[in-house]
């Protein structure tokens, strides 16, 4: 497993496409985690002032919710858009170099070398994870007017849903990068089966549309409740969905599967 680290590790470290990335997902998703409870609370204000309704302030940093508030956040799809492209680019950068060819020449079989883009994924999903874990500490104990252990791990279940939900997300980019094999051609081939997802929902019954991929990893982690929907009586689940959790761990080995068939049967 080291030496296939340490492989993967010399491709990514020394590209500069990759720094680039990674500073652009950090940014954008600290942005997104540290700025979204003052700019909700100021649209609050901005609503309070125009209807005259009195609308309460809400903390999104409080124990024990900062871990389901955060992992939503995390959860976005811009945040995963610059995930799917740290993955696709790097997949397909094997095909388009032919280093997948060099490292089999090489001694490295056709599974060590898939085992190592799933190490590849996984790590990304840790990494993501770990955003979360430290950017929810700080808010939490910042913020937080109560602090003691079961207070910081009531929601701790959300990370390995969100490391799930994220882990899933890069499977379904890497099987697309590997049957695709071009960048450009697989970042649409993302996009476009995401919007058509968006839409398959209204064509299907509703017993099977749950269980679409997206479908599946967004409904993982709920939208979290607030007082502004307590307000309005609109209530969301506070707990993760066992049915999606199950669906996305399916999905994860049916996509990794299917790049070992690929493998297996394609000429490299």
């Amino acid at each position: 497993m080291l030496s296939l680290l340490k492989i993967d590790f010399k491709k990514y470290f020394f590209s500069k496409t990759f720094w680039v990335l990674g500073l652009m997902y950090l940014g954008l998703i600290f942005m997104i985690l540290f700025a979204s409870e003052w700019v909700l609370n100021n649209v609050v204000k901005e609503a309070s002032t125009q209807t005259a309704m009195q609308i309460p302030t809400f903390s999104l940093y409080e124990f024990p919710l900062v871990w389901h508030n955060l992992t939503f956040l995390g959860g976005l799809d811009v945040i995963k858009l610059i995930m799917a492209l740290m993955v696709i680019i790097f997949v397909t950068r094997e095909f388009t170099f032919r280093t997948i060819r060099q490292n089999v020449m090489n001694g490295l079989s056709r599974t060590e070398f898939l085992f190592s883009k799933v190490l590849f994924i996984f790590n990304l999903s840790l990494f993501a994870t770990l955003i979360i874990f430290l950017s929810g500490t700080i808010l939490g104990l910042k913020n937080s007017e109560q602090i003691s252990i079961s207070l910081f791990f009531e929601y701790f279940h959300f990370l390995p849903a969100y490391l799930l939900e994220m882990f899933t997300f890069c499977a379904l980019c890497l099987m697309i990068a590997f049957l695709v094999k071009g960048p450009i051609l697989s970042v649409a081939v993302l996009i476009i089966y995401y919007i058509a997802e968006l839409i398959l929902p209204y064509s299907l019954p509703e017993s099977v549309s749950p269980y679409l991929p997206f479908v599946s990893m967004r409904n993982i982690i709920d939208t979290p409740n607030s007082s502004l929907m307590k307000l309005f009586s609109i209530n969301f689940r506070e707990y993760i969905s066992i049915p999606d959790t199950i669906t996305c761990l399916i999905y994860s080995v049916v996509f990794i599967g299917v790049v070992y068939l690929v493998l297996r049967k394609r000429d490299l």
